[in-house]
């Protein structure tokens, strides 16, 4: 199907400063817009994208680099790899992340030794069970729902304020999942073998993301910004209270190896820097207009994610690790 300018319907809803108008497939369907082949940028500056396009504008300190207006989701994929724009970091960072950790999941489903990224594959002193696996799975596929929310949202944010708003609450309810998904599984590792225990954590770190996600969904509104981030922080500390327990019941040599205590930590940590960084956006804050296409405050957080998120799933595979090998020590010890 070839493609042709539509020269009827100015792109800008009525604003014809920069006489930009779409590129329309033959049914209408409109691609990309078409202020490259006419001579003008594909990107706006802050002033003119607050006034046309409100809803992808909403810091003031990325003067540049905003995309036009592109009612189609054809084109929006288009844009994300078709010129540089202030979301081009941010899709790629995490559509990477996504394509990354979903590669890693037949690794966990499949085979019956533990994946290995050397040469071998490591040899667990007992076998990973069917839980090792769930847990293990489970938790890619929380990565993987965050990570490419986050990349579907950056990508479509140009499309319209319906679809821009639709997608903005699934990046907030990915990251609920990602949260939850990274918590839940320590604490079936932490308290193995206490199944009361275990239920009770992993429950209340549930009801504590659906909590979480019907306070962001609420807080929705953009200048809610440091509301969401704290919400979202306050989750991920919510973890304090079963650690805490470990600690003073088991110590913390225990909470060391069947928790990965050192790992989870780093992970949170990074989660935590990155959120609020994002929040104050910094370093943009400091020097308006530096960081517009590289080095804003929301590409370092998605980075920060994308390194918590790789910790997390290390200190999995040590939880299991531990487990593991008290199994083994338990077996060894009854001369099996």
């Amino acid at each position: 199907m070839s493609a042709s300018v539509n020269v009827t319907t100015p792109l800008l809803n009525g604003h014809d400063e920069g006489h930009v108008y779409p590129l329309t497939d033959e049914g209408g369907t409109e691609l990309i817009d078409q202020s490259a082949e006419d001579g003008h940028s594909r990107t706006m500056s802050y002033e003119e994208s607050l006034k046309v396009m409100p809803w992808q504008t909403d810091n003031e300190y990325i003067r540049t680099g905003y995309r036009r207006a592109i009612p189609s989701i054809k084109g929006c994929l288009w844009s994300s790899i078709g010129y540089l724009h202030n979301e081009t970091v941010n899709i790629h960072t995490h559509s990477f992340g996504a394509i990354t950790f979903l590669s890693l999941l037949p690794l966990h489903l499949l085979p019956a030794h533990f994946p290995s990224f050397h040469t071998s594959p490591d040899q667990l002193p007992t076998p990973p069970t069917l839980h090792d696996k769930v847990a293990l799975s489970l938790y890619l596929v929380c990565a993987v729902s965050c990570l490419g929310l986050s990349a579907w949202f950056h990508t479509v944010s140009c499309h319209s304020k319906d679809v821009c708003d639709l997608a903005h609450r699934g990046d907030y309810i990915g990251i609920v999942i990602l949260i939850v998904g990274s918590i839940t599984p320590g604490m079936y590792y932490a308290f193995h073998g206490n199944p009361f225990l275990q239920i009770f954590y992993m429950s209340a770190i549930i009801i504590a993301g659906i909590v979480s996600a019907y306070i962001v969904l609420s807080l929705h509104h953009r200048s809610h910004r440091w509301h969401r981030t704290l919400t979202f922080i306050g989750l991920g500390l919510s973890a304090v209270v079963p650690t805490s327990h470990i600690l003073v019941t088991q110590g913390l040599e225990h909470a060391r190896q069947r928790m990965s205590l050192d790992l989870v930590l780093l992970g949170g940590a990074s989660y935590i820097v990155g959120a609020l960084l994002y929040a104050a956006r910094i370093p943009e804050k400091l020097s308006p207009g530096t960081f517009d296409h590289f080095g804003s405050s929301h590409q370092i957080f998605h980075c920060f994610v994308l390194l918590g998120a790789t910790l997390q799933y290390l200190a999995l595979r040590g939880m299991v690790w531990g487990r593991s090998m008290a199994v083994g020590n338990t077996l060894a010890k009854e001369g099996y």
